[in-house]
């Protein structure tokens, strides 16, 4: 039988693109446990490969936005 290691987290984020690794930030700085998991090299997810930019909603930027 193959060894290996088991962890205890109390977040468990699965992808490490831009989203998952805002999700484990913010995760951790809420004070919990938190674990990653990533099918590629850390910081070779897909994001990188958005050419044409990210776009991202900045909540209510302007008084006007309801």
């Amino acid at each position: 039988m193959a060894d290996y290691e088991t962890f205890q987290h109390d977040v468990l984020v699965i992808g490490a693109g831009g989203a998952g690794l805002r999700a484990a930030i913010e995760a951790s700085a809420a004070g919990v446990s938190v674990g990653l998991i990533c099918k590629s090299l850390l910081g070779k997810a897909h994001t990188v490969m958005a050419e044409g930019g990210i776009a991202a909603a900045l909540a209510n930027v302007d008084e006007r936005d309801n």
